[in-house]
């Protein structure tokens, strides 16, 4: 389509308040605005036209300068300061033929433009065409403001989720563990982390290939995220792990609510690998309980518990058997810390 057949956009019809006490002077302007297809309001004062503005802000404001209980000028005021950042009324003042002080008085008070009195019909259609291309602009601002924030929202929201499985990612769960240490030591807010691993995945990728791989994690990471609490949090804490974090929960009632889960996951019934231990994917689960210490030493605790798990024949869910300044129990065969890039494939 060139610029000779490309149709002009219609600007939309401006929704317009006349403030005026002289009735006369304020149904012809508002008769002048109806017949050019705008909305109209009309208020005998400055108070009545406030309260309309109020109750669904106007695009335009025409008001006379004298009228009772609120002028013009007290009105265009109230507008400007009461007005959100993002909108912006056009305000026209109908003044009289000796009205240029009051122009520049009005002016600074924060009016857009003025029509002198008595109005001829003729400016009257051109200070609104005026004010409906200021509207337009203002418009078109405001929605490409919120398109950036919806943009800028969109973008935060996926650099913390995992592509693959849609649920938290560990640049989400970094976040989320800071504040936690400041909270449990101020306010005595109980947390327990569920570490938990698909038992024995490097077979089930050996034998069904990683395109299935990549399904059957999505599969475990929506069993293990639909049956939890609400307030829980789940991430993808690296490979085919997956880090809960249980707000206050007790160690007890942590691992009975993640041997739900594990249960769960389990009726899922992916078949597993022949070379695996189990007929089905499983997981186990290590669980810890933030009780002093650093959020780093909670998850080293409950990737201790997840490996007991595993040595005790996975399937299970297992939980730190020592308070936390106890003697160092056996870490797992790993010089890998809780924040490095994870991978249990063969676990």
């Amino acid at each position: 389509m060139n610029a000779l057949t490309m149709s002009v956009s219609t600007p939309e019809p401006l929704t317009i308040i006349v403030a005026d006490d002289d009735s006369d002077s304020r149904e012809l302007v508002a008769h002048v605005v109806r017949g050019l297809g705008h909305s109209c309001r009309e208020a005998c004062d400055g108070v009545e036209a406030r309260a309309m503005h109020r109750a669904q802000a106007a695009d335009v404001i025409i008001s006379d300068w004298n009228m009772p209980k609120m002028d013009g000028l007290e009105l265009c005021r109230e507008i400007r300061e009461s007005d959100p950042p993002y909108w912006h009324t056009h305000f026209i003042f109908l003044t009289g033929g000796d009205g240029r002080p009051r122009l520049v008085e009005g002016l600074h008070g924060g009016a857009d433009e003025y029509i002198t009195k008595p109005v001829d019909l003729a400016e009257l259609e051109a200070r609104l065409e005026v004010a409906s291309r200021v509207v337009e602009a203002r418009r078109a601002l405001e929605a490409n403001n919120i398109a950036l924030r919806l943009d800028s929202e969109r973008e935060h929201i996926a650099a913390r989720t995992d592509p693959l499985t849609a649920i938290s990612n560990r640049r989400r769960l970094k976040e989320d563990l800071e504040p936690l240490e400041g909270r449990a030591a101020r306010y005595g807010h109980r947390y327990c982390a569920a570490l938990c691993d698909i038992d024995e995945f490097k077979a089930y990728n050996d034998c069904f290939g990683h395109l299935s791989g990549d399904k059957a994690l999505c599969r475990v990471a929506r069993a293990i995220q639909d049956h939890l609490r609400s307030g829980d949090g789940l991430y993808r804490y690296g490979g085919e792990e997956f880090l809960a974090i249980l707000p206050e929960q007790s160690v007890a009632d942590a691992r009975a609510g993640m041997d739900r889960v594990r249960h769960e996951v389990e009726k899922l019934g992916i078949a597993h690998s022949p070379a695996a231990h189990a007929s089905f994917l499983t997981i186990s689960v290590g669980i810890s309980n933030l009780n002093g210490g650093t959020v780093d030493e909670w998850l080293k605790r409950a990737d201790s518990a997840l490996y007991r798990a595993k040595s005790l024949g996975r399937n299970r869910v297992e939980t730190e058997e020592r308070p936390p300044d106890a003697a160092k129990r056996q870490e797992p065969p790993t010089s890998a810390g809780p924040w490095s890039s994870r991978g249990s494939a063969g676990r």
